[in-house]
């Protein structure tokens, strides 16, 4: 199978970039909001007030991501070897220690106030400035369990094949947020305290949207009572945490940022700052939407062992990525005057310079976007070292010491920082993945793939392949008989009785030889919902006819160690183990 006939990739990535991208506007502009509204409202208190909270943003995002991301992987990836029980106990283990630890967290930070307060930087002595903070926070961690069920069901849902619930839900709750915000703080004037009220409504609304997901008859999701098991929850939160250290290394970026800037031209320069920030979410948070609309496909590929697929659907994330990315950056860069104007820069030597920075900033963007999807990807096929030095790179190895380097130029010439350290990290890891040797990976000449077409010729073509494949890697006779049978069966009754008269009907088969001697058989195709196993045929010598794909059916269920069906991204997917 090569990515010419793979008319399947394209299809399912389509199915998940456009709910993938609304759900990542959404929250740019969500997050865009709470700095415009409570910054018109309360000033430099509640602004600061704000920003002191950030810390613990950034630890509830090194939690929730870093176990919802790795747990949803896994989740995938079990799914595509067929293992939906272990899945659903996998998206139980997660939950369970996302929620333990998200409490753990709301009773250090209620508990403890003070002690906290003051390693965030703020003392009773501040007067307006403490309380404020006091209010925000302790609100907002109150709510670490919401943030937590939140984001991490958003990870889950997108990989059940439910992404336009995970859209609507992540979208409502961020209106709701918007909306809440307005009339909490601007109409009610309940400063701090309001805006995270309102940030804790949109959540509990985003959740109470998502609990449906969690209960229907068309998708694998549920709760139940699971035994924990630390190693797995532990691996899951390994895999994430590739993508959910880069929250830590952006709270060390950002305060040597605000020094160096305060230091060089005290507010206007940490307002300049903090409005090419705000402005990134429009660009970065599409590449985000990309790469997350990719990652359930790639970890489904890897767990057929479909490397082409994979590889495919990298190319698109990188493509579309590059297209809507660019787009925005393009926006911005364009009209960085009226970018300035949203956030409130006002004067023409204040404009300029984020004028400016807006555009050095855009100059980096694209090297920014493309590693975000490739770290995705690589988490997402569990070389997690290769995300981890990503994220490393960007977010501290060359971006801390660049922006250290280039505090010691203008003020102007400080933003170059930006495609530097983007542009230096992205080449820094192509260089060391040339130098890395990969190793434990699947061997691929294992793997046997191929896509036929509506047509019983086809099978025939096929089924030689499939019994080429068997004998080079030493399957007993009888094994080889089931699988070219099971192949044989299969395709007959898709073509039989889901295709009929389609004339661009397709079958993409998967053959993997296992190293403990199993095979593992994917089927996929386009037909409208057909599961081959739920065929039926009447007792020998009854009344009704008999079905011979029926008949077929139940030989290859007795036969097969575990057989598994489901609807996936629009299309039928099978996975049999003999």
């Amino acid at each position: 199978m090569n990515q010419q006939k793979d008319r399947f990739t394209p299809r399912m990535f389509r199915r998940l970039l456009i709910p993938s991208l609304a759900s990542s506007l959404g929250l740019a502009f969500a997050d865009m909001a709470d700095a415009v509204v409570v910054g018109q409202r309360m000033g430099a208190v509640g602004l600061a007030a704000i920003n002191l909270s950030l810390p613990l943003y950034s630890v509830l995002n090194l939690f929730m991501h870093g176990l919802g991301l790795g747990g949803s992987v896994r989740y995938s990836q079990l799914l595509g070897e067929g293992k939906h029980r272990e899945a659903v106990d996998c998206f139980n283990r997660v939950m369970q220690a996302g929620l333990l630890v998200s409490v753990l967290i709301a009773a250090i930070v209620n508990l403890f106030p003070r002690a906290v307060l003051g390693l965030l930087g703020t003392t009773p002595a501040d007067g307006e400035l403490y309380e404020a903070s006091k209010s925000y926070l302790c609100v907002i961690a109150l709510g670490a369990p919401l943030f937590f069920l939140s984001y991490m069901l958003n990870y889950f849902l997108c990989n059940d094949n439910n992404q336009r619930l995970a859209s609507v839900g992540f979208l409502l709750g961020n209106a709701a947020d918007i909306v809440l915000n307005i009339v909490f703080v601007l109409g009610m004037g309940m400063g701090t305290f309001g805006a995270a009220i309102a940030t804790l409504l949109g959540l509990s609304a985003t959740v109470f949207c998502y609990l449906p997901g969690l209960f229907s008859k068309n998708h694998i999701l549920r709760p139940a009572v699971t035994k924990p098991d630390v190693r797995q929850t532990f691996s899951c939160f390994k895999t994430g945490l590739a993508t959910s250290s880069q929250h830590i290394f952006k709270m060390f970026f950002l305060l040597i940022a605000n020094d160096v800037l305060m230091r060089m031209a005290g507010a206007d320069g940490v307002a300049v700052f903090d409005m090419v920030q705000n402005a990134s979410y429009l660009i970065l948070y599409l590449y985000e939407g990309t790469a997350k609309a990719a990652q359930p496909l790639v970890s489904t590929f890897y767990g057929e062992k479909n490397d082409v697929a994979a590889r495919h659907t990298r190319s698109l994330a990188l493509q579309w990525g590059v297209i809507a990315g660019g787009t925005a950056t393009a926006l911005i860069c364009l009209f960085p005057g009226f970018i300035c104007g949203v956030f409130g820069l006002r004067g023409e030597a204040l404009t300029e310079l984020g004028a400016l920075a807006l555009r050095l900033f855009g100059l980096s963007a694209t090297f920014a976007g493309v590693s975000i999807i490739l770290e995705s990807y690589y988490q997402s096929v569990n070389e997690e070292r290769s995300a981890f030095v990503i994220a490393f790179l960007r977010g501290c190895a060359v971006l801390l010491p660049c922006t250290v380097a280039f505090s010691f130029l203008s003020l102007r010439g400080f933003w170059w920082m930006y495609p530097v350290t983007e542009a230096l990290s992205l080449t820094l890891f192509f260089l060391w993945r040339r130098l890395k040797k990969r190793a434990g990976a699947f061997d691929l000449a294992r793997v046997y793939h191929s896509t036929i077409r509506n047509s019983n010729e086809d099978i025939s073509a096929l089924t030689g392949g499939i019994e080429e494949f068997c004998e080079r890697w030493e399957a007993a006779p009888q094994q080889q008989y089931f699988v070219t049978m099971a192949v044989e069966e299969v395709c007959m009754a898709i073509i039989t009785n889901a295709f009929g008269n389609m004339k661009d009907g397709e079958i993409q088969v998967t053959l993997v030889a296992l190293e403990n001697r199993d095979f593992e058989l994917h089927i996929r195709d386009n037909a409208a919902f057909f599961d081959p196993f739920s065929l039926h045929t009447g007792r020998l010598g009854g009344k009704e006819q008999v079905d011979m794909d029926a008949m077929g059916m139940m030989v290859i269920k007795q036969q097969a160690k575990e057989f598994f069906y489901r609807q996936y991204q629009g299309f039928n997917t099978l996975v049999v183990r003999i």
